[in-house]
């Protein structure tokens, strides 16, 4: 009885010093060594690229970040600092149109000819000689199925886009960005036939939250959404504080310094944000505290997902998200990062995964972290 009191005894007077040993980083709890090593793996596979990650299963969540934040200036990437997530911004979008449907504003079958009657954006539903403008709806957009030119890809590769919108100072309209899609061709199929990813109709469903909201659609999105989240380090690029912008990681592509026109991305992908207001964002969407009625939630988690690739089984898309193996999110690249977020409602596990090279895939070290692999679809067998 003695030896065991003196072994309780010992171990009473341990714990405080290994509870300041954990503090202090001394010893690694749960997942922590795991995404230590994930992305320094990971960065040194890719030329040392920014890699930063956040992962939460099974109630524990760890953080970790390798690479260089700053190849030029050999700056080390951190857990906190910003970077752009691109296309996942549309996650943010479409909740924004999500929430006015709720307040009964609009519908997913609302027709664009609502808000824009005539003018150059009517030259976007072109089609073999027809003009199907009064045909496109609000859920075309969201789905990608609009068939429209998308003003990202009309330069032929990536090389010449980002040559082509080199100028980081530039303010790109809501009329020029139209205006720019609609000079390079007639649109890629009849609206609501196909699926082909689209960044020009998300930004037509900016200005469409401007126009039913009366407010600017990043305003709305920081009010009725980033605020609600409680996400107090996250962005739009174009308003970013000077000071915030200096500090910035550089984004590369290919390994060589490349930027991107915040206005260029607008409600398609002009947020900057952290891994930690990511968590709080997907979160806050992933468990319905984003919409005011449950039935949203659930229709935008079950509706609409068609093959993003028709060779891929298991990746598809809906309103404004990808799915794939009970994973809903949105990945994202601009000239100079790539990120991808995912979250898993039913096993209550979360992914925010960001780069800083352009051509260096978040995605699949998602896959690779959560056990992912892509189903090819079977092919036919000829009779």
């Amino acid at each position: 009885m003695k030896r065991n009191r003196k072994l309780l005894t010992a171990i009473l007077f341990l714990l405080p010093l290994f509870a300041h040993a954990l503090a202090c980083g001394m010893v690694a709890p749960g997942m922590q060594p795991e995404v230590n090593e994930a992305v320094r793996h990971y960065s040194a596979e890719h030329n040392d690229t920014a890699v930063w990650l956040l992962v939460e299963k099974k109630g524990e969540r760890a953080r970790g970040a390798a690479g260089f934040a700053n190849r030029q200036k050999q700056l080390p990437a951190s857990r906190d600092q910003l970077f752009e997530i691109g296309s996942a911004s549309k996650i943010f979008t479409g909740i924004a149109i999500f929430q006015l449907i709720e307040a009964g504003k609009l519908s997913l079958d609302t027709k664009l000819s609502r808000f824009y009657k005539k003018g150059t954006i009517v030259q976007l539903a072109n089609f073999k000689g027809k003009n199907y403008w009064k045909e496109v709806t609000v859920g075309m957009l969201l789905r990608h199925r609009s068939g429209f030119v998308d003003y990202l890809n009309v330069f032929g590769s990536d090389a010449r886009t980002i040559a082509h919108f080199n100028n980081n100072e530039h303010v790109y309209t809501f009329n020029e960005i139209i205006s720019l899609a609609a000079s390079h061709g007639e649109a890629n199929f009849r609206p609501g036939e196909k699926f082909r990813y689209c960044n020009t109709g998300y930004i037509i469903l900016g200005d469409i939250i401007e126009k039913v909201s009366g407010m600017p659609w990043r305003e709305y999105i920081r009010t009725h959404i980033m605020q609600k989240a409680g996400m107090e380090h996250t962005w739009f690029g174009s308003q970013m504080p000077e000071k915030l912008r200096r500090n910035m990681p550089q984004g590369y592509a290919e390994g060589k310094p490349s930027s991107m026109p915040p206005t260029l991305a607008g409600s398609a992908g002009e947020i900057v944000s952290t891994l930690d207001d990511l968590a709080r964002f997907m979160k806050a969407w992933g468990e319905g505290r984003l919409y005011a009625k449950p039935k949203t939630m659930k229709f935008q988690m079950t509706q609409g997902f068609v093959k993003m690739d028709p060779t891929i089984e298991n990746l598809t898309y809906g309103y404004a998200i990808m799915r794939i193996e009970g994973f809903y999110g949105h990945g994202g690249q601009t000239f100079g990062f790539q990120s991808y977020l995912a979250y898993n409602p039913q096993k209550k596990e979360l992914y925010i995964v960001g780069v800083n090279d352009a051509f260096v895939s978040s995605m699949d070290l998602f896959f690779e972290l959560a056990g992912i692999e892509l189903r090819t679809v079977p092919a036919k067998r000829k009779k």
